[in-house]
């Protein structure tokens, strides 16, 4: 056994759980110097004792802390990100993980209510030989045809994601040059969609949408690039992602139902209510409009530069903005993992920070809400000596 590989992967947990040394010395009644020394890698040695209160102080399996975890080893991650450097990658990398190995830890633990639904295969992908932007819309067409969707906004991206696919979807603590993350275990042939939490609605939901253009094609982890460069593969799922938010049939619907005057130009106005109609971004937007040949490039670089905060203040609906700001930069965590947990929870198998850490809130805080929902761990099963082996054990030593 590794001391020092032992003694980081000690060091990782109690900074992911919150503590300082001194807290998880005290937990594990150890002492600080020696949990420090074993932090470091400077002790001779460790007992398997020690490793085991250690474990129990930090709520993890002791096979974490003896040979990592295997998760990590094995999932394939692809990144939605723009100017990323290794560290911040890392850190991106870790908080989805820890939600894909808690699922991991709940499998074996034998909470097995809620598997993440398998389907045979997604929606049939267009030709390759056809542009890029026709194979995008086609397909954002074959998803809204799917779901009976028509031209109408999508109220909820996550929601549509796990419908389709069947694949988790949860909005993360992430590092602002980190959009997005998908992570697929190929062993469990279980697949985390992850998104930023942020104060830009309409930028988490294309994230969400892009994602799923990812999955539906099947090449997240080949054409993701963690540099400024924009793949074909990264641009043909930001085409995707406009399609399906802002179809033109919707467009055009909603530009008919307005009445407007044969005459009628597009203005900032028109644009700016068309976003808030689809809940995408200005941009988003000018882009389908200069494709239907609504607005010319001109126009469409003219009228570039106003934020939706801006454009929210400006038509009407500043405080409703507001609101889904606020909702945009809360943690939500997969559904299905986070019932998971909570079903554990109750029955006393894992501790109330496996929770907190779904939920991205402080344990004292899921607790309180925990306890006002009802919820609370059952009493610890007794653990009988079986007297007969004890017996049997100590006359063969006899």
């Amino acid at each position: 056994m590794d001391l020092k590989l032992v003694g980081e992967r000690i060091r990782r947990e109690r900074e992911r759980a919150g503590l300082s040394q001194r807290d998880l010395a005290a937990r594990a009644h150890l002492s600080q110097p020696t949990l420090n020394r074993i932090e470091n890698g400077a002790r001779a040695n460790c007992t398997l004792a020690e490793l085991d209160q250690l474990a129990v102080a930090l709520d993890i399996p002791v096979r974490l802390l003896t040979s990592g975890n295997p998760v990590h080893s094995r999932v394939r991650v692809a990144a939605r990100a723009n100017d990323v450097v290794a560290e911040e990658r890392e850190e991106a990398l870790r908080h989805t993980l820890e939600v894909l190995e808690l699922d991991a830890r709940l499998d074996k633990l034998g909470t097995d209510t809620t598997q993440q639904r398998k389907l045979e295969g997604y929606l049939p992908v267009p030709d390759e030989w056809l542009p890029q932007e026709d194979q995008a819309r086609e397909l954002a067409q074959r998803v809204r045809t799917a779901l009976d969707l028509g031209g109408a906004p999508i109220a909820d991206v996550d929601e549509l994601i796990e419908q389709l696919t069947g694949v988790d979807t949860a909005v993360l603590r992430l590092p602002q040059t980190t959009d997005g993350f998908t992570a697929t275990d190929p062993e469990r042939e279980t697949t985390l969609v992850a998104v930023r939490a942020c104060d830009v609605p309409e930028r988490q939901r294309f994230s969400f949408a892009h994602e799923l253009g990812h999955l539906l094609w099947d090449d997240g982890a080949q054409v993701h690039e963690l540099d400024d460069r924009r793949t074909p593969g990264e641009r043909r799922c930001d085409a995707f992602a406009r399609h399906l938010l802002a179809p033109e049939g919707g467009i055009k619907t909603w530009l008919t139902a307005e009445n407007l005057p044969e005459d009628f130009h597009v203005n900032e106005r028109t644009v700016a209510l068309l976003a808030r109609h689809f809940r995408v971004s200005f941009v988003v937007i000018l882009i389908q409009l200069e494709l239907m040949n609504l607005i010319t490039e001109k126009q469409k670089k003219d009228m570039r530069g106003p934020t939706g905060a801006q454009l929210a203040q400006r038509y009407g609906w500043g405080p409703a903005y507001k609101q889904e700001q606020e909702s945009a930069e809360a943690v939500r965590a997969p559904r299905r993992i986070l019932e998971r947990a909570v079903e554990a929870y109750r029955r006393n198998i894992i501790g109330v920070r496996a929770v907190a850490m779904l939920e991205g809130r402080s344990p004292e805080e899921v607790e309180v809400r925990l306890r006002e929902a009802g919820i609370v761990p059952s009493p610890p099963t007794p653990k009988f000596a079986n007297i007969s082996r004890l017996a049997a054990r100590g006359l063969a030593k006899g």
